[in-house]
């Protein structure tokens, strides 16, 4: 570290740092707060070695350097619970392995057949009565602790002779000490950011022998308090990387937008060259555009001298410069040359530069002057191999995202695998930086570690690792100096010490709320109401962007809309990012062969610290396929968003919402479908339209032909030209219109097939029997429907699955009170009684049989408001044998949609099986559903079954499980087929809200509690 950084830190701290060594002699440096490195390299940019100038920046490119090494791979490996029975001199060169298990580095431990992976979220895994230990900072336990043991050889390249080595460990937790040669390097305490030495003094000209001693728990693991599986072990790439023996140790780019007209760049680099030198070299970069040619070359001397060299480059100036953003990831490439006093360059590096400014300005946030909206998710490193994360899944993540219209991630709650940088840099995302701070066990009261300054040194040296490390990337726009800590002192300092280093991006804080140390008001899980009560006020000076918002946890993200809608009327509030990106969950199989997803509590003897499944709440499953609500967030998200002014002429009214994308780069598909599938006309335009601007187009008039009841105008946007991560043919956007045809048109229902016969059951009065000439199609009764199985949500909403059950929805039963029978039709006035016999409502069954062989039901249910507080659903519901198993409607589709999550179905006919309609959430909940069904048909492979409609668009669900196994499987191995489907025919249900964290379902998507008449037509076909 240079001297000015020093000084720097020195005086914002405030502290004296007292060694380890001036501690209780009989604890080891993994109980000390303090004991957070010893003997490291200073933190510091990347300055990976490369080949050739037109391989930097490249993503994973300085792998392939000569003077890179990777170490990962087998290691020799040893693990015990104890660290009293640790093999105390393994490290030593002459140490025998023979009988050691190999293991896999990266990888964490748990993930390997050692030790407990253990999940919960707000308290430590260790303060619990199974490691007999209560919390007790900077104390962990002792007894307990897992030590692993790993060991390998590797031999340094011919070449590497006469250089500089250092040894890189890019993450392990908790805490390690470093042996090579059996000489200690030292040791670190922070698992989420680069730890280095220089071993050049202690290598061997032939084999060398690394050895690392890490724990599972230290005293960073109270500031490690994450929502996430806590596991341990070497969980990123170790590698050696070698320098001359001069060599380029930091540097730092400014490359941003001047501030008036954010058009021309402004360039700056400082550069640190330490190490010694016979002789007087020089220092030089140059700045290339994407074509590969030199916009800026500057050239310094470098004294001969054994001392830091600080050398500052001047400012300079890059007319019309392309900017870096997310939609345009311009980058320019910055070679480093280090050269000796003939002008042969002994070190070659650098990295992609993105020229952007990223602001507050007027209150507002903006990236190159404009306000943006904050399309953001948050992402957490998971995989089955843990928290190790291989390149082809970063990748997969960062083109999931980009093509669901994320335009931001949150690297929740640590500095990420440095690849996970280089592609947002390249692709084009937004990235918050999150210090590896959370002590969320300690809660945020009095004992919060935000309060404790003996705490300093550990808040800092995360918070300065992070920024060291990261500083270069355009991607970064905000900083955040960790998540669910409390606020204090330590907090004030690393976002003073930020800010002083630091001047051109925002750094926020959660916990902050609206004290100094945040320069965005970043509340998490703020209901709509309370987002706009804060724009509301005259005082305040600072956005509002959720750091977390819309907990996709199961089957959930109810409500977007009416967030987007707020965010985009309200210039104050910019947005916010889900949570979160991906289920922490894991892929076992049985002892039956039959595989599930795991979660809290699945490892380990019972009573283990467990959250349960809420690691599970991930817009994407743990093997990156997508959730059903991750679609709704595409949608919401998307970018150009069309209203109908007039139906008759087809005008529409386009809103460009990209904040730098003309809507020329994209071409718009429209046609018009009829509700029997019949496409009336269709083209495709190409418009021009600002950024944030709105253009009026007419696609010309249409007239329906009399046999239509009802057109859909669908709009389609595609790209003209591919980009590296959405290609031509990928769908950015959409919007559905309704065009009303002729509604005196008969209705959907088929003609009569035969003869049919229906039964009502005279206690009950249920539709027991159905038959087509004589052919039964039930195989159970058609009941009234109140409960669904409890979804994720559900079980927490104060409107939800607990006042279900409290008032026996789960289980109801019917009870004629009077039964009059017709020719054609049967009345029963019925009362509805649950499992205690009290009852929770009234209602009425009239069945009439039309002269097409339809079965019309008209059911009025008044609920007993007394006992039921809420309701799942009002409809219908029975059961027919799997054999129909063909289904296609007219209705939102093809994915799941629920009434607060429906703006991703498109109405359309659908086909489709009960299978494809069930979703696989990692706890078993109620799915399926789909909104706004105009006609349902479930037939078998001859085209026998029945047809349904109604008078009013309708809500349906087909699923091959039962309600009771749904409702009692805990994962997805217990669900078994029984023979049969479930059909669920709903007048209305409850949306899904997001109330595992976050608001539950909103007033205007609860079922009514009040009186209301609802009818079905069930129609026999073949």
């Amino acid at each position: 570290m240079n001297l000015k950084k020093r000084f720097c830190l020195i005086l914002l701290t405030g502290i004296t740092i007292i060694p380890a060594t001036a501690q209780k002699l009989l604890l080891p440096e993994w109980q000390s707060q303090y004991a957070v490195g010893l003997n490291k390299v200073a933190p510091h940019t990347y300055v990976w070695p490369y080949v050739n100038a037109s391989d930097i920046g490249k993503p994973g490119e300085y792998e392939r350097s000569p003077y890179y090494m990777s170490l990962n791979g087998k290691w020799k490996f040893h693990w015990v619970k104890n660290p009293d029975n640790r093999p105390k001199d393994f490290y030593q060169p002459s140490y025998y392995t023979g009988g050691w298990a190999d293991t896999n580095v990266p990888g964490n431990w748990e993930r390997q057949g050692y030790g407990t992976a253990i999940y919960v979220n707000e308290t430590y895994e260790f303060d619990d009565k199974m490691f007999h230990f209560k919390k007790n900072p900077p104390l962990v336990p002792f007894e307990e602790n897992e030590v692993g043991s790993y060991r390998r050889t590797f031999n340094i390249p011919a070449d590497w002779k006469g250089r500089r080595v250092v040894l890189c460990c890019e993450g392990a937790t908790s805490f390690y000490y470093i042996w090579v040669n059996g000489k200690l390097l030292g040791y670190n305490q922070g698992s989420k950011t680069a730890a280095e030495w220089d071993i050049t003094d202690v290598l061997n000209e032939g084999e060398n022998v690394i050895a690392m001693e890490v724990y599972r728990w230290s005293s960073g693991s109270y500031l490690e308090c994450q929502d996430m599986w806590r596991l341990s072990g070497i969980e990123r790439d170790v590698y050696l990387y070698s320098t001359p023996k001069q060599y380029i140790a930091d540097y730092k780019v400014d490359a941003s937008l001047d501030k008036d007209k954010y058009k021309n760049g402004v360039f700056g680099l400082e550069v640190t060259v330490e190490g010694p030198s016979t002789a007087s070299g020089s220092i030089s970069y140059t700045l290339k555009d994407i074509s590969g040619k030199a916009i800026l070359q500057d050239n310094i001397n470098i004294k001969s001298r054994g001392l830091s060299n600080f050398i500052v480059f001047d400012e300079k100036k890059i007319p019309e410069v392309k900017a870096w953003s997310a939609e345009y990831p311009n980058l320019y490439t910055l070679v480093l040359e280090l050269k000796d006093a003939q002008g042969k360059v002994t070190e070659l590096t650098g990295c992609e530069v993105g020229f952007r400014t990223s602001e507050i300005k007027d209150g507002r946030f903006c990236i190159n002057g404009v306000p943006i909206l904050v399309k953001g998710t948050n992402r957490h490193e998971h995989s089955q191999m843990g928290r190790t994360v291989s390149k082809e899944l970063m990748e997969q993540d960062i083109k999931l995202m980009k093509q669901h219209n994320i335009n931001l991630v949150r690297n929740s709650h640590y500095p990420t695998h440095p690849y996970w940088y280089q592609l947002c840099n390249r692709y084009g995302l937004y990235m918050i930086d999150e210090a590896n701070i959370e002590s969320h066990g300690m809660g945020y009261g009095p004992a919060s570690l935000a309060k404790d300054s003996t705490w300093l040194t550990a808040h800092m040296d995360r918070t300065q690792r992070m920024y060291e490390r990261s500083k270069n990337h355009p991607a970064i726009v905000i900083w955040s100096l960790g998540n669910e800590a409390g606020n204090g002192i330590n907090f004030e300092r690393t976002y003073d010490w930020l800010k002083s280093v630091d001047q051109s991006r925002p750094v926020q804080y959660e916990r902050a709320e609206l004290n100094y140390n945040t320069d965005i008001y970043c509340r998490m899980y703020r209901s709509v109401d309370e987002i706009k009560d804060y724009v509301a006020r005259k005082d305040i000076t600072r956005p509002f962007i959720l750091c977390e918002y819309l907990h996709a946890m199961g089957n959930s993200c109810g409500g977007l809309k009416e967030y987007w809608d707020v965010f985009e009327n309200e210039p104050m509030a910019q947005g916010g990012n889900v949570w979160d990106w991906v289920d922490q969950s894991f892929r076992e199989i049985d002892k039956d062969g039959k595989w599930y997803w795991t979660y809290g509590g699945d490892y380990g003897p019972e009573g283990i610290p467990s959250f349960g499944n809420f690691c599970c709440n991930g817009l994407v499953n743990a093997d990156r396929e997508p959730h059903p609500h991750l679609l709704e967030v595409k949608k919401v998200y998307q970018n150009i968003k069309a209203t109908l002014l007039t139906p008759k002429n087809m005008k529409l009214r386009i809103k460009n919402w990209y904040d730098f994308s003309n809507l020329n780069e994209y071409v718009l598909h429209w046609n018009i479908t009829t509700d029997q599938g019949e496409k009336l006309m269709e083209g495709t335009k190409v418009l021009d339209c600002e950024p944030h601007a709105i253009i009026d187009i007419a696609l010309g008039n249409v007239k329906l032909p009399d046999t239509v009841r009802e057109a859909y105008l669908n709009i389609s946007w595609t790209r003209k030209e591919p980009s590296p991560m959405i290609d031509d043919t990928w769908e950015v956007a959409y919007d559905q219109f309704i065009l009303p045809g002729n509604k005196n048109f008969v209705t959907y229902c088929p003609q009569k097939t035969g003869e049919t016969a229906f039964v009502i059951d005279k206690k009950t009065g249920s539709l027991t029997s159905l038959t087509l000439d004589g052919k039964e199609l039930l195989a159970t009764p058609v009941t009234l429907s109140l409960f669904r199985p409890a979804t994720d949500n559900d079980n927490r909403d104060k409107n939800g699955a607990k006042l279900w059950r409290k008032a026996g929805l789960d289980n109801l039963m019917q009870k004629v009170v009077s039964l009059k029978e017709d020719v054609e039709s049967t009345t029963a006035q019925v009362e509805i009684l649950n499992a205690k016999g009290q009852k929770v409502g009234q209602a009425e069954f009239i069945y009439a049989l039309g002269k097409n062989g339809a079965v019309k039901v008209r059911t009025t249910f008044q609920p007993d408001t007394t006992i039921v507080k809420s309701m799942a659903r009002l409809g219908l519901t029975f059961r027919m044998n799997d054999t129909f198993n063909d289904i296609s409607y007219l209705g939102r589709g093809d994915n799941e949609t629920y009434i607060d999550r429906d703006q991703s179905g498109k109405i359309s006919i659908y086909r489709t099986t009960p299978e494809r309609m069930f979703h696989y959430y990692v706890a078993p909940q109620s799915t399926g559903n789909r909104t706004d069904v105009r006609w349902a048909k479930l037939t078998d492979q001859s085209g026998e079954g029945l047809f349904f409609e109604s008078n009013l668009p309708f809500q349906l669900s087909i699923i091959p499980f039962s309600d009771v196994l749904l409702e009692k499987a805990r994962h997805i191995n217990e669900l078994e087929r029984d023979g049969m489907v479930t059909v669920h025919l709903d007048a209305k249900q409850a949306g899904v809200g997001t109330a595992t964290c976050g608001p539950g379902v909103l007033p205007q998507y609860l079922v009514p509690l009040k009186k209301q008449s609802f009818e079905f037509t069930l129609c026999p076909v073949k």
